[in-house]
This record gives structure tokens, sequence and C-alpha cells, in this order.
């Protein structure tokens, strides 16, 4: 049966899309399924890499609202996962303390977790780099959070601007963070694998240096009135 109170429940099981669908999708970076999806379902870039991530993470999300950073909330939700997860944290981009630090980097790096995305605070950097585990948070603070507090565990939350079910399939490296709904997932694979194809075609144009595109630029601007003249002033 449903837990019915608001702001201080947690559900323990959360529909997963399967590994082969994340994986097509972590082929591509999230600036192009951003892109594609037309600049929706992508995360403020204030949300970035605590410390200098090479590599994509991609997985279905975990998440947690704590609106007013209980430490014991984020941990409950920490049990929910499941290896190759990505724990989404709303933390109301509080800054005056961590929600997330080394510890948990390691604990979670070694139960196989993708990685962290959270609207607040984390600390320890050098820490989590130590273990490879990517976090990315809006802040960067010093003192420990509340244990205690309101929270809810995989419900909808606000990350970064955006919708995060649980389940979603969350995309993230060093250019970005984009967060794809299952039911979209093939929808937005074609229009990537387009994407793809369409830069492939410019490249030649590029390797010579010119400019993709400019004779159309060009009559579209006199259209609008741009005045063009050979010579600068000056």
């Amino acid at each position: 049966m449903a837990v019915e109170q608001l702001g201080f429940r947690g559900f323990q099981t959360i529909r997963r899309p399967s590994p082969e669908l994340i994986g097509r999708l972590a082929r591509f970076a999230p600036p192009d399924l951003s892109d594609v999806m037309n600049g929706s379902y992508t995360v403020h870039p204030g949300i970035h890499p605590i410390y200098p991530v090479t590599r994509r993470i991609a997985g279905p999300a975990v998440t947690v609202a704590v609106p007013r950073g209980a430490f014991n909330v984020i941990k409950f939700g920490m049990q929910q996962t499941q290896p190759g997860d990505v724990m989404v944290v709303n933390a109301w981009g509080i800054d005056a303390f961590a929600v997330w630090g080394g510890n948990v980097s390691k604990g979670m790096q070694r139960r196989g977790i993708a990685g962290v995305v959270i609207d607040g605070a984390a600390r320890d950097p050098e820490e989590a780099e130590a273990v490879d585990f990517p976090v990315f948070a809006r802040h960067q603070a010093t003192a420990t959070p509340p244990l205690d507090g309101p929270g809810e565990v995989n419900v909808p939350v606000a990350c970064g601007g955006v919708v995060v079910h649980p389940g979603d399939i969350v995309v993230a490296d060093t250019n970005g963070i984009v967060v794809i709904p299952p039911a979209a997932a093939d929808w937005v694979l074609r229009q990537a694998e387009g994407l793809k194809e369409r830069h492939a075609r410019v490249q030649p144009v590029l390797e010579r240096g010119e400019v993709t595109a400019i004779d159309g630029i060009v009559d579209s601007l006199r259209k609008q009135g741009f005045a063009i003249d050979g010579e600068a002033p000056g």
C-alpha cells in the first residue's frame, strides 16, 4: 500500500530501464542529448563536478529530497540503490553545509553506484577523486549536515530546474547533465543518431576551415535588413 503522508516517506522499489537502453544513451554526450530534446531535461550548469571527472556516467535515478539536508534520509536513499544507479539529491541548493562527503563516496563506489548529482553542497573532492566516484553538486561546503529532519526517497524531485522521477535515465559528464524519461528514450536515440549523422556530413567543411551553411545564413541576414559592406570603417 502506498505511503499516504507527504514530506517524510520513502519508497523501496522503482522501475529501472534496461542496462542495454542505458548503454545506448551513454554513447552520446549530454550536449547532443540536450540539443535533440530542445534544451529541455537539461540540468542547470551550476550543478557541476566537484573534481575534474574524466568519464561519462549513465544510470537510473534513485531520488532523494531533503529540504533541510537530513543526512539519515539520504542514507535511507543510499540503501535503496543498486549497482549502476545514479543518486539524485534535491537539497534545496543549501550551501551552508555539505550533504555528501568522502566516506559515502567511498561506500557508494564500492556498492557499484555510478555517481551522485546534488542540488546542494558536497565536500571532500580529493577523497571522491581518489576512489573515482563522480560527484556533481551546486556548491562545495565544509560543515556536516544535520542527521534528522524531513525528507522523501524515490518520489519526483527537482534538481537544477529539472523534474527527475525515480528510474529516469541520468547521463552526466564534464559537459553537463541531462535526464531522459524512459518512455521517450527510443525517440531520443533516433534523434541523436540523426544529429550524429548531420555532424558527420559537415566534417569535410570544417576540415577546410570553412563556415558551415554560410551562403544560406548571409541570404537570411540580408532578408532581415542586415547591411553588408566590403570595407570596415576606421
